[in-house]
């Protein structure tokens, strides 16, 4: 009610001026009505002077006074209804041209917002509009032909990616330098169809690649790069096979000669004297650990070519059977071994059994000067997520400023008269656990244990 109430209010505020010119003329035409009567009355018949015709009103004249002043009245009322319809159709007309300048504006924003350069061409090519970034990359250029513009050309290029878009009406996308953007640029055209469903306008998104260009290439560059180190480690990698399997097989023969020859020597034990014994001895001693170290880094070499068969891999049930195993082998140790019911992994098994092999016989080894040795595989949750499996002793331990010689090969913290050992127990382990994405560490300090934690596929 109150907005139509203002309406109304407006209509008669506008009409006001009008109002009183409609009256005035409804008066005059009255008066032009009245002396045209007299006038004909006093041609046609001249019985009275033209002054009495024009003062003196009769009965017939009322009569005809009153028609007019109806017709009058009907005019002036249809003037005025007219007048607030043209009042209303421009208020709403005006309404609507503020809008419609609304929408514009708002329109001009979104495409000043996008970023991307835009520019508008007409079905002829022309240029109608550009926002400030397509101006900022090519240069204001409205009202021109865009292969005049863009390309420096005369004519249409034969391959006008806009040009397919006005004729199929599907979006062409296009990866350029143009002369006129000196940088990598992708073009982005489709059409804007009219009210009769054909081709108005057509619409050229420009958005600049340079950057997304320079890390493809640079990416390009790097997994060449990749490739060829994978490569190249992969030769290597069949080259430290190759030697290896030579080195011990070429190393077997005369090792074995030694070796034989040294239990021969033994047998003579009582022909010798204390420095011959040594030296027999010694050398018996060195085939043993020769043996160890061959045996060693053939498995270091194996475990670099095998393929990993993934599948859940109970690694408590390993680590019983290993303990078992090193129980039987040193009957005379009474070893503290826990390890919870289960402990479910993604692994490969064989692959996987070395790694505890190699960490539970070490945690076996490094106890043996322990009055309760006690030797624990567990895991851990942290908060990052994931699983962390380690093994646990309370034996020499390490100096933990030295960790970081722990898993490089023929690296030993512990002299070998110590603990035996041949120096690649540790970088087996690394190996393998790297195979399975994951990654190993150690923590320790000396007489106070150490504790090796580890990590599968991620």
């Amino acid at each position: 009610m109150t907005s139509e109430a203002s309406k109304n209010r407006g209509y008669i505020q506008l009409g006001a001026g009008p109002l009183a010119r409609q009256v005035l003329i409804g008066a005059l035409l009255m008066v032009m009505f009245r002396i045209l009567h007299a006038v004909t009355d006093y041609a046609v018949f001249g019985e009275r002077p033209f002054s009495r015709l024009l003062i003196e009103v009769g009965s017939h004249e009322i009569a005809d006074f009153t028609v007019v002043l109806f017709l009058v009245s009907c005019l002036l009322w249809y003037s005025r209804r007219a007048h607030r319809v043209r009042a209303a159709l421009e208020s709403e007309l005006q309404t609507a041209l503020r809008k419609a300048e609304d929408e514009k504006a708002k329109l001009e924003g979104i495409v000043e917002a996008m970023g991307d350069a835009i520019s508008i061409q007409a079905p002829d090519l022309t240029v109608v509009y550009q926002n400030s970034a397509h101006q900022e990359l090519a240069g204001a250029h409205v009202g021109r032909h865009c292969y005049e513009a863009y390309r420096d050309r005369s004519e249409v290029c034969p391959e006008c990616h806009l040009v397919e878009a006005f004729k199929d009406g599907k979006v062409h996308r296009v990866e350029l330098s143009p002369p006129a953007v000196p940088r990598n640029v992708e073009i982005i055209s489709s059409v804007l169809n009219g009210r009769d469903g054909r081709p108005a306008l057509g619409i050229e998104v420009v958005r600049d690649i340079s950057a997304r260009k320079m890390a493809e290439q640079e990416a390009a560059a790097l997994n060449a790069a990749l490739t060829r180190q994978a490569q190249e480690l992969q030769q290597a990698n069949r080259e430290l096979e190759a030697f290896c399997q030579a080195i011990s097989h070429d190393m077997r023969a005369p090792l074995t000669r030694v070796y034989s020859s040294a239990q021969e020597l033994l047998g003579y034990r009582d022909l010798l004297d204390e420095n011959g014994k040594f030296f027999v001895n010694l050398a018996h001693d060195g085939c043993v650990q020769m043996e160890a170290l061959l045996d060693s880094l053939m498995v270091l070499c194996r475990v670099t070519e095998m393929d990993i068969v993934t599948e859940p891999v109970d690694l408590s049930g390993l680590a019983r059977e290993i303990a078992c195993e090193l129980r039987q082998a040193q009957p005379q140790r009474q070893v503290s071994f826990t390890a919870p019911p289960q402990l479910l992994v993604e692994g490969d098994p064989a692959l996987l059994r070395v790694v505890l092999e190699n960490l539970l016989s070490n945690a076996w080894k490094y106890t043996s000067g322990v009055a309760d040795p006690a030797v624990e595989i567990g895991t851990l949750a942290p908060e990052e997520g994931g699983t962390v499996v380690f093994v646990r002793d309370n034996g020499a331990g390490f100096d933990s400023s030295r960790s970081d010689q722990l898993f490089q090969p023929f690296k030993r913290l512990h002299t070998y008269r110590q603990f035996p050992g041949t120096g690649l127990g540790l970088a087996t382990v690394r190996r393998i656990i790297r195979r399975h994405h994951g990654r190993v560490w150690g923590e320790g300090s000396p007489g106070r244990g150490a504790t090796f934690y580890f990590t599968l596929n991620g």
